[in-house]
C-alpha cells in the first residue's frame, strides 16, 4: 500500500537544490513515481517496502501541487508543497523551550508571527531501544501564526524568521528536542562504538518488560512519599489546617494553635534562613495593602521561580500551581479578588531535596496597568510537615543513550536539509571529558546517516549560569568541547556568555542566540561576508618585564602577550570588551598549576597580561568559570571570544 512518512504531507517544506529526496513506503518490487513542477523521479520499492526517489534542481516557492503513484495504479497528491530552505533544530530545554515562555520578554512577538512562507514540524517525545523507527509518531507542518506558534521552539522560530526575512523565500524547520536529554540519547549505536558505558545503558533498557517494571517501581516510590507528605502536612484542611485561608479566618485545632508563624526575608535560600537541607512542604504568607484603583482588576502575579513545587492562592483563592523548579511562576488574579485595604498571598512550597529557594533576582510583584505591589522583603512561614527522607529519583527513561536518535531523530535522516541547529550539552556536566569526542562523533554520524558529508553544523555554545553549580571546570569544559567541535569542517559554534541568566537554567533571550546562529549561518553555509565569530587566540607568549633580567632577584613578573585574530569579514581591526571596561576573566598559572586573577590591557589586536603572583606563566585561561561577566572580550561588532585555557609558548 502507498503511503507517505508524515514529514511529507501537505504545509511540508522541501529543501531546493541539486537534489530532494522524496521517501516512502509502497509493496516491495512496486514502481513509484513522483511528480512536482517540472521535475519527474521514478523507481521501486525495495524487499522491504521502502522507496527512495530524488528530484532535481527544484525552485523555491510554493505552494505546489505534488503527486506520487505506484504502478498498480495507487495515487497521493498533496496540494500544499512548498520549496526552499529546511533546517533542522535539536538538543535539550533550552532548544525546546516553547514561544509561550518568552512571549513577555518580547511582547507582541506571538500576536505578529503570521507568515505563510515559513513552516515547522514539531517530533513529539517517543523513545525506542529496540530499533530505529522509519516515521514519526506523530506531527504535522504547520505555518507560522499566532495559534501555532506558542508551542514552537523559540529558538527555531526566530532563526527561521531572519532566514526568510533575508531569503525571502520559503523556509522550514524540524525541530527534534527534549529536555534534559544528554548527547548520548541522540545517537545511534554505531555512533557510540567505543562508548562502553553508553552501549551498557542502551543494552539495559531494550530488555522486554524492563521499562514497564522500573516506571511501576517509581511511580510507587513517589507515590508513597506524596502520600506521607499529604498525611503529615498540617496546614492542609484535611489535617485541621487550612492555612491557605486568609489568617483572620483560620480556625486551628488546639494541638496546632501554640504554633505560630514566623518572619523570613525573601526571595532567597531556605538554607541561609536557617532551614538547610528542609525536606517536606514550607507554608508561606505575605501581607499586602490594595490601592482603590487596583482593587477587584485583573492583575498578574509574578512569583520568580522555586524549588520545587508550589500552589498559590490569594485571599484563600487558589490563582495557579507549578509542579516542578524551572518553569516561572506567571498566575493571573480574576476579576473581583482583589480588594481595597489589606490582601494575603500564600505559597505552600514543596521541597523535595533540601534545596529549597524562592530564586533571588527574579521579579516578585502583583501588576497591571493602574499599579504595581513589590512582594519582596518580609515574609512568614509555617513548617507544614518535615520528612526525614528526599523524594525518591525518577528514572527518565528518555533519556537514556540511543533512545531519542531511534525514537526521534532516525525518522528524519532521510529527509534532505540544509543543516543542523544543535544547543545541548547542560546534561553532560556531570562527565565533560568526554562531551567533545560525543560531540564530534555524533556530527560525524549524523552526515553518514544524511548520506549529505559536509551536512553543516551550527551550535550553540553554553551561556553564563551559576545558580546550581559547583564553581568548577565543568561547564567551561563542555564549552571548550563545543568549540573544538569548529575542527570539523563546515561547523560553526556561537559565544552566548552574555545571553544566559545566572539564576536560571532557562534563559529567555532565544532571540540574540538565534540572531548569533544565524548569521553563522549565513557566513559558513550561504558563503556570505558577514562576520560571525569573535577573537580567537592565535599566540600566546611571554615577554620580560621591565627592570632586571628573567630570574635575578629584582625582576619583575613575566608578562604573557596574547594575539588574537578576529573574523576575516570584521570590518575593524581592534579588541575592544562588551561593557567598555578593562578585560577581565584572564587568569595565569605558572609550574604550581594555581591559578591567579591577571591585570590585562588591551594593544591593538593583543592583550597583554600580567600577575605578580605569578612570576613564570606556564598556563593561562579565559572565562573559566560558570558565568563569567566581568569585561568580556569582543570584536567591534560585538562577537565575543569564546572561553579557552592554553599553555604559554614554550611549555
Amino acid at each position: 500500500m502507498l503511503r507517505l512518512p508524515r514529514l511529507i504531507s501537505n504545509g511540508c517544506v522541501l529543501q531546493q537544490g541539486e537534489k530532494t529526496r522524496i521517501f516512502g513506503f509502497a509493496d516491495p518490487g512496486e514502481t513509484v513515481s513522483v511528480r512536482l513542477q517540472d521535475c519527474l523521479a521514478c523507481g521501486a520499492a525495495d524487499g522491504s517496502g521502502r522507496f527512495d526517489l530524488y528530484l532535481s534542481h527544484l525552485r523555491p516557492g510554493g505552494p505546489f501541487s505534488m503527486t506520487v503513484e505506484s504502478g498498480s495504479g495507487e495515487c497521493l497528491r498533496l496540494e500544499e508543497v512548498y520549496v526552499g530552505e529546511v533546517w533542522l533544530s535539536s538538543g535539550q530545554s533550552n532548544m525546546e523551550l516553547p514561544m509561550e515562555r518568552v512571549r513577555d520578554r518580547y511582547p507582541g512577538a506571538i500576536e505578529n508571527s503570521a507568515n505563510p512562507q515559513i513552516h515547522m514540524f514539531q517530533v513529539s517525545e517517543h523513545y525506542d531501544f529496540e530499533e530505529a523507527l522509519e516515521d514519526c509518531q506523530t506531527g504535522e507542518w504547520k505555518a507560522a501564526c499566532p495559534e501555532s506558534v506558542r508551542d514552537f521552539s523559540a529558538l527555531s522560530l526566530f532563526f527561521t524568521q531572519f532566514l526568510q526575512e533575508h531569503l525571502r523565500i520559503p523556509v522550514g524547520i524540524i525541530n527534534v528536542s527534549l529536555g534534559g536529554s544528554p548527547i548520548e540519547a541522540w545517537m545511534s549505536r554505531e555512533a557510540l562504538e567505543g562508548e562502553p558505558e553508553a552501549l551498557k545503558e542502551a543494552d539495559f533498557w531494550r530488555v522486554p518488560g524492563r521499562i514497564e517494571e522500573r516506571q511501576r517501581e517509581d511511580a510507587a516510590a513517589l507515590n508513597l512519599w506524596q502520600q506521607s507528605l499529604q498525611a503529615q502536612d498540617k496546614g492542609l484542611p484535611e489535617n485541621g489546617g487550612g492555612w491557605m485561608a486568609p489568617a483572620d479566618d483560620q480556625n486551628e485545632p488546639k494541638e496546632h494553635a501554640g504554633e505560630r508563624w514566623k518572619e523570613i526575608s525573601l526571595p532567597g535560600f531556605l538554607k541561609d534562613r536557617g532551614l538547610e537541607d528542609f525536606v517536606g512542604s514550607i507554608w508561606l504568607k505575605r501581607e499586602f495593602q490594595v490601592t482603590e484603583e487596583l482593587a477587584g482588576t485583573k492583575a498578574k502575579l509574578w512569583l520568580g521561580t522555586m524549588v520545587d513545587s508550589d500552589e498559590t492562592w490569594i485571599n484563600g483563592v487558589k490563582v495557579g500551581q507549578t509542579p516542578y523548579q524551572y518553569p516561572p511562576r506567571k498566575y493571573e488574579i480574576p476579576e473581583g479578588l482583589l480588594k481595597k485595604g489589606r490582601n494575603e498571598v500564600t505559597v505552600r512550597l514543596i521541597c523535595e531535596n533540601g534545596h529549597g529557594r524562592l530564586t533571588p533576582d527574579k521579579e516578585y510583584r502583583i501588576f497591571n496597568e493602574r499599579g504595581s505591589i513589590e512582594l519582596k522583603g518580609s515574609w512568614k512561614y509555617r513548617i507544614g510537615c518535615r520528612l526525614e527522607t528526599p523524594a525518591p529519583e525518577q528514572t527518565f527513561i528518555s533519556w537514556m543513550a540511543t533512545g531519542l536518535y531511534q525514537g526521534m531523530l532516525h525518522p528524519c535522516q532521510n529527509y534532505t536539509v540544509k543543516g543542523i541547529l544543535w544547543y545541548q550539552g547542560e546534561s553532560n556536566d556531570k562527565r565533560p571529558d568526554s562531551y567533545g569526542r560525543l560531540l564530534k562523533k555524533m556530527i560525524q554520524s549524523w552526515r553518514i546517516q544524511w548520506r549529505q558529508e559536509h551536512l553543516p553544523f551550527v551550535v550553540a555554545q553554553l551561556p553564563g549560569f551559576s545558580i546550581d553549580l559547583e564553581e568548577d571546570n565543568r561547564w567551561p569544559k563542555i564549552r571548550q568541547a563545543q568549540k573544538e567541535a569548529e575542527e570539523l569542517p563546515n561547523v560553526a559554534v556561537t559565544v552566548n556568555l552574555d545571553l544566559g541568566e545566572k539564576n536560571d537554567l532557562h534563559p529567555t533571550g532565544k532571540r540574540e542566540v538565534a540572531y548569533r546562529m544565524y548569521r553563522a549561518a549565513l557566513q559558513t553555509v550561504y558563503k556570505e561576508e558577514v562576520p560571525c565569530s569573535g577573537p580567537v587566540p592565535v599566540q600566546i607568549r611571554t615577554s620580560a618585564g621591565t627592570g632586571a633580567e628573567p630570574g635575578t632577584e629584582n625582576c619583575e613578573s613575566l608578562r604573557v602577550q596574547i594575539s588574537f585574530r578576529l573574523d576575516p569579514w570584521e570590518r575593524e581591526k581592534f579588541l575592544m570588551t562588551q561593557d567598555g571596561m578593562a578585560p577581565g576573566e584572564f587568569e595565569l598559572a605558572g609550574e604550581d598549576g594555581v591559578w591567579h586573577p591577571a591585570q590585562a590591557a588591551i594593544q591593538g589586536l593583543e592583550v597583554e597580561l600580567k600577575c605578580s603572583e605569578v612570576q613564570r606563566p606556564v598556563q593561562v585561561r579565559y572565562g573559566w568559570r560558570n558565568a563569567p561577566d566581568r569585561g568580556l572580550l569582543c570584536s567591534p561588532c560585538g562577537l565575543l571570544a569564546a572561553p579557552f585555557t592554553e599553555k604559554v609558548m614554550g611549555h
